[in-house]
């Protein structure tokens, strides 16, 4: 049990460090608790790794006694790749593990015999980027559209991605990737984009809403479509429900063999942008759906991320006059409703953002640890082993 406690100690503090660049070692102590000795062992083991470093206060409050030194995320330790692979094209961010974004790409989704083929080519052409930027490629956060067991690394079913029989990820992509993979559903890679906001002051409560123009492979023609997907955050944590399907959005008054998620019907959607009646309907009908879990939930905030970003100024007035028309109690207007962080993007930065979060997580023993991939100090240590195998070679 100590050596969990040990283990437990050590991403409890590079979590707070993270959380609060700058930290002393003294306010690390108060915070959780633990003797300073304990922390000095902690924090020079995390330095020795190359995960956190020193930082000097140039402008202390108090200019008598010792400079504070205060501690932070390395900013060039190495690199976690979030990509986000849709029907046609992907999105790769470069993130460091302190959160800064070391760049962008995207490209074309070349057509394959499989989604596993699908991914080899993206990787082959983002590892050639990753390469020039002189830093260690320390895990992997895939998102895509569809029901995703991401504790066991297994797709369970992607319409838009043509993927109709169960898929275990994991296993396809460990023989040729040697760095920790994560794949996630992408709406709730929104979530952890969301969640990575470097502030103690998280919203415990909130929505994201990813709407995106899409080819729909599983319709066999070019049909795109306008698909939404929901990711929910309770207590700060990302919700799954016990099939991984929370979020699967679909309206009450949707009509089977629509190829939306809407009422509508097919020949109304092919205007959609060009008929200003249906786009008005779509976004009442989604405002409806959304301010109904918002007031039942309780939720605090909602955050619009992929292409509804571009819709934003529409969908914003009409959204917040949903949500206190559906209220009980007259003037409620305890909720916010913004961009996504990283707009567009923030699908790919919340799969790379997904991977430190799931470096802070601990666990009493490890049966209580549902996941297959490696989290928490077994995170660390891949992370660390990487930082040094790297700087052995240069």
């Amino acid at each position: 049990m100590r050596v969990v406690q040990n283990s437990n100690n050590i991403v409890r503090v590079i979590k707070l460090i993270y959380l609060n660049p700058g930290i002393s070692r003294i306010e690390i102590s108060k915070q959780l608790g633990l003797d300073r000795s304990t922390i000095t062992v902690v924090v020079n083991r995390l330095v020795d790794l190359q995960l956190i470093e020193e930082i000097v206060d140039e402008n202390p409050v108090y200019k008598k006694g010792r400079t504070p030194i205060g501690l932070k995320i390395c900013d060039q330790s190495g690199i976690l790749l979030g990509l986000e692979i849709r029907t046609d094209f992907f999105v790769a961010s470069f993130v460091s593990l302190n959160g800064q974004i070391l760049g962008t790409i995207k490209g074309d989704v070349e057509e394959s015999s499989s989604f596993i083929d699908t991914f080899k080519n993206i990787y082959r052409k983002v590892v050639k980027e990753i390469e020039k930027k002189n830093l260690p490629l320390l895990g992997i956060g895939v998102a895509i559209s569809g029901i995703i067991n991401t504790h066991k690394g297994v797709i369970s079913g992607s319409n838009p991605l043509g993927i109709m029989e169960e898929l275990n990820f994991y296993n396809e992509v460990k023989a040729f990737i040697d760095v920790p993979v994560f794949i996630e559903n992408d709406a709730n890679c929104g979530c952890w984009g969301e969640l990575a906001n470097i502030s103690n002051n998280r919203e415990q409560d909130f929505l994201f809403v990813l709407g995106e123009f899409r080819k729909a492979r599983f319709l066999g023609d070019n049909t795109h479509l306008l698909a939404i997907g929901i990711g929910l955050v309770i207590d700060k944590r990302v919700h799954y429900g016990k099939e991984f399907s929370a979020g699967e959005y679909q309206n009450p008054q949707y009509v089977i063999g629509n190829k939306t998620q809407f009422s509508i019907t097919n020949e109304e959607f092919s205007l959609i942008k060009s008929d200003r009646d249906i786009i008005e309907r779509v976004k009442t009908e989604l405002s409806r759906d959304m301010a109904f879990l918002v007031n039942i939930l309780n939720l605090t905030q909602i955050s619009i991320g992929g292409d509804l970003v571009q819709y934003f100024d529409d969908i914003e007035p009409c959204l917040k006059a949903e949500i206190q028309r559906n209220s009980s109690y007259k003037g409620y207007n305890n909720f916010i409703i913004q961009k996504a962080t990283e707009g567009a993007d923030s699908i790919a930065f919340g799969a790379a953002s997904m991977l430190r979060e799931h470096l802070f997580l601990t666990y009493e023993n490890e049966f209580d640890n549902p996941w297959q991939q490696k989290v928490g100090i077994n995170l660390l240590n891949s992370f660390s082993q990487t930082i040094r195998n790297f700087n052995f070679k240069k």
